[in-house]
């Protein structure tokens, strides 16, 4: 279940050739900016973003998007999966970065 007052990270596939080099890398740290729309079954979350992406990898616009104490990790401090989607965009607005990721699959989120 995706928190909105939970902080979350992103995370992309890394560039690579082997499982050493090849996993998952955190690319931004941020905030949910409101709540989630979903249209036809397709959920945008747009996260607000500290910084800038550090993207590695852009061949592949699959990311994970992570928080504290969720997903398989329930009341705990290590950061667990809560979505998994594309990027559609990356918007800078008066000096923040907006990254709207869109998730295929069922979502539910609450406070």
């Amino acid at each position: 279940m995706i928190r909105l007052s939970k902080p979350v990270q992103i995370l992309e596939w890394g560039i690579g050739t082997n499982t050493t080099n090849q996993r998952w890398e955190e690319i931004a740290k941020g905030r949910l900016s409101g709540k989630p729309k979903t249209v036809a079954g397709l959920t945008s979350l747009v996260i607000e973003v500290e910084g800038s992406l550090n993207r590695k990898n852009e061949n592949n616009e699959y990311v994970k998007v992570m928080q504290q104490g969720e997903g398989m990790t329930p009341h705990s401090t290590a950061w667990g999966e809560v979505a998994m989607g594309t990027i559609k965009s990356v918007d800078n607005q008066s000096g923040k970065t907006m990254v709207t990721v869109e998730v295929t699959a069922a979502t539910k989120y609450s406070k």
